[in-house]
């Protein structure tokens, strides 16, 4: 393949994690907790970390944020957990340095300049809205950065890593699942944006060429409360399925649209789709068989689900759910490091994480692993896994039989 060739397809997924961002906000799941009932047991005995501490720093939204998802409740829970119970990094307990960019770029700026000049080895970070911004900062001081989800240039920098799929929402599962199926054709619904509907457009048929299926962006004016017009324009090309990028009240117009037209396709969304149980109520058959891409795996039967309940236990979090994005980059980040020989600084952490010699358990993800260093996803280096999850919904929005789906194949390169 030639240089200008990976270069153009190197450059895509950058643009179109713009798509992202806006489907998802600043936020995780807004839904109440479950109601699950904690067992500290599962916690197994103390392994308490002793010595010269190592210092991690954290950058979330804080309470003063116009949208908070107890990130900072959540990640001083977790790094008590692995103080306490698994016996730090190297049997050195964390000492955690926190900084709130309230959503604001000049505020993640500071945050990310208090981080170079502090001892920190490494900043995480869960769902932040800045990671761009913190990026370029500690990207050319080489400092490691490790998010749960990542920006836009944050997939491309160096000394960046980004635990999760972020392309799994936007096309990489829709993809997998059409090929899967045999699906020669889907539609996905947006927001009518030039940030969204451009990027999209261009990443759209590189994703579903893999495969072997074409895609019809439907873009859809904000606001608007009846899509019967695009749903039916879009069901005239005979779509096999549906993809929705949007809030609550986005997919509520669009899945009614859809049950008023008797629409059979099967139909797929973001965790962000699904409200609760007031949301659902609204929909002829509420959320029924929607499949559904989410953030993290919650099976109250899973073992990982219950310890995830036992750490935040007594953390003050009120909907600890909506941020175990900051469970999952600390206690990933605790994963990818321990074990490591020699000493622990900037340098040695960003050896390790260019170079993970083996997968871990990455964290609420059904089983799934991640490997930094592995480049899984040829097109977007820093991302850390190639598979993303996919559950299914009940009536009410409830989220069942989550699954990892692998989504190499999509993101391969031409040529490749």
């Amino acid at each position: 393949m030639s240089l200008s060739t990976r270069r153009r397809w190197a450059a895509l997924p950058c643009a179109a994690l713009a798509v992202a961002l806006l489907a998802s906000g600043c936020s995780g799941d807004d839904t109440e907790s479950s109601g699950r009932v904690p067992d500290k047991s599962v916690l197994g005995p103390e392994n308490k970390a002793t010595g010269a501490p190592v210092e991690i720093a954290f950058i979330t939204t804080g309470p003063k944020a116009p949208v908070y998802t107890e990130e900072l409740e959540v990640a001083k829970a977790t790094v008590s957990y692995i103080n306490n119970y698994l016996g730090g990094i190297n049997g050195r307990p964390i000492a955690l340095t926190t900084c709130e960019d309230e959503i604001q770029v000049s505020l993640a700026r500071n945050c990310a300049n208090k981080f170079v000049q502090s001892g920190a080895v490494a900043v995480a970070s869960g769902e932040t809205s800045n990671a761009d911004t913190v990026a370029s900062i500690t990207s050319p001081l080489a400092m490691p950065y490790l998010t749960a989800a990542g920006g836009q240039q944050s997939l491309m920098l160096p000394n960046t890593y980004v635990l999760g799929n972020s392309l799994g929402a936007l096309a990489g599962v829709p993809a997998a699942y059409a090929k899967q199926k045999g699906y020669k054709n889907v539609a996905i619904l947006t927001v009518d944006s030039p940030t969204a509907v451009e990027p999209l457009k261009r990443l759209g048929p590189f994703a579903f060429g893999n495969a072997g299926a074409q895609v019809d962006v439907v873009a859809v004016p904000l606001g608007t409360a009846d899509m019967t017009p695009q749903i039916q324009a879009a069901l005239e090309k005979k779509p096999d399925m549906f993809h929705l990028l949007g809030d609550v009240s986005f997919c509520t117009s669009a899945i009614k649209a859809m049950r008023t037209l008797n629409a059979t396709q099967p139909v797929m969304s973001v965790t962000q789709c699904i409200g609760d149980a007031e949301a659902a109520s609204q929909i002829p058959g509420g959320y029924k068989d929607v499949m559904v891409i989410v953030n993290a795996a919650l099976d109250p039967g899973a073992p990982e689900t219950k310890i995830f309940d036992a750490v935040v236990e007594g953390s003050g979090a009120k909907k600890p759910d909506s941020a175990a994005s900051a469970y999952r980059a600390i206690l990933g980040l605790w994963s990818a490091l321990n074990g490591m020989p020699g000493d622990i600084t900037r340098e040695t952490v960003v050896a390790r994480l260019n170079a993970m010699p083996e997968p871990k358990p990455l964290p609420l993800a059904a089983g799934d692993t991640f490997q930094c260093g592995s480049k899984p996803i040829a097109v977007v280096p820093n991302i850390c896994t190639a598979s993303a999850l996919l559950g299914k919904a009940e009536e009410d929005g409830t989220l069942v039989d989550v699954k990892a789906v692998d989504t190499t194949p999509i993101f391969k390169m031409p040529g490749s």
